[in-house]
């Protein structure tokens, strides 16, 4: 995955807005998996891992998910472990400003390194004001979660303009619904149902992995992230809380088949160090295990 994961990052990096450099320009799913080289033309098999790079990716807070299967470019950041720890940082996001972090910390290191290691000596507000002026912020761990969303229902005044067609759903295979059940894991959750019971429950996923919201007789279209969280509030309105691994004692968790908020995902992941075996579990020091009980307490789970 790591050869694919630096494929998507590097193109989605260049592609860049034509009216404005600065910003990266979103590609779909579709135009991702094609340019990455393969021996035969993308099929199913190669577009579902190239989802499955991407999803990594926005976990990692590296890319951004937006309608329409589209994806780009997290704004840059550099990350520190605190305002007194600068030993040490993490860039994550737009590529196309890497260099530049290197150049306003004088790293003297590779330019491709995403672990910076600062050689000048400053403070952390002060290393802040100069990675600002190259467009790039600089956050603590902390920082970056202060601001967490909580689960909640898709706000309609904020789906304006995102209706599907009347007839979409005849258009559709099978779409999956997510119905919250007992003792099933997240991706346990979504039920490929008859589609005349379809509007009995408001989130759909699409097999090309876009997401619907049923409401007020419509179908909005809903970005990852917020449908996601969407997910996470059904599970809490119906009482139904996901079980999630968590073996205390080595601070083991165990993320596979649970998809996060990248927000919280970003946070997650930059707190731990992955298992060099499975990449979607991750291992905490004992310092940080209250932060993950409320982490998954403000999500409405269960650890387990």
């Amino acid at each position: 995955m790591k050869r694919d994961t630096d494929k998507i990052i590097k193109i989605l990096s260049a592609h860049r807005q034509s009216c404005s450099l600065q910003r990266p320009h979103p590609l779909t799913l579709r135009t991702i998996a094609r340019s990455i080289e393969h021996n035969s033309s993308p099929n199913n098999a190669t577009s579902d891992w190239v989802r499955e790079c991407l999803e990594e990716l926005q976990a990692e807070g590296e890319v951004i998910a937006g309608a329409g299967n589209q994806f780009c470019m997290a704004p840059p950041v550099v990350v520190a472990k605190s305002e007194d720890d600068l030993t040490t940082l993490w860039f994550r996001g737009d590529r196309a400003y890497l260099q530049l972090a290197h150049q306003a910390l004088a790293t003297e290191q590779s330019w491709t390194t995403t672990i910076l290691r600062p050689r000048i000596n400053l403070t952390y507000y002060r290393m802040k004001e100069r990675l600002k002026n190259y467009g790039i912020k600089l956050l603590t761990v902390k920082e970056t979660v202060e601001h967490l969303p909580i689960p909640e229902k898709p706000k309609l005044y904020l789906l304006s303009g995102s209706e599907q067609r009347e007839d979409l759903l005849s258009t559709l295979t099978t779409p999956k619904q997510y119905v919250p059940q007992e003792w099933k894991q997240q991706n346990q959750r979504w039920q490929c149902l008859e589609k005349n019971k379809l509007q009995h429950f408001p989130l759909l996923r699409l097999s090309s992995g876009e997401y619907l919201w049923f409401e007020s007789q419509r179908y909005f279209e809903l970005s990852p992230n917020i449908a996601i969280l969407a997910m996470f509030w059904l599970d809490q309105q119906a009482r139904l809380p996901l079980r999630v691994s968590w073996d205390e004692a080595p601070g083991r968790l165990n993320l596979q088949g649970i998809s996060l908020p990248s927000f919280y995902a970003q946070w997650l992941w930059q707190l731990s160090q992955p298992d060099p075996k499975q990449p979607r579990v991750r291992l905490f020091l004992q310092s940080k295990h209250e932060i993950v009980r409320q982490v998954f307490i403000r999500l409405g789970c269960l650890l387990v």
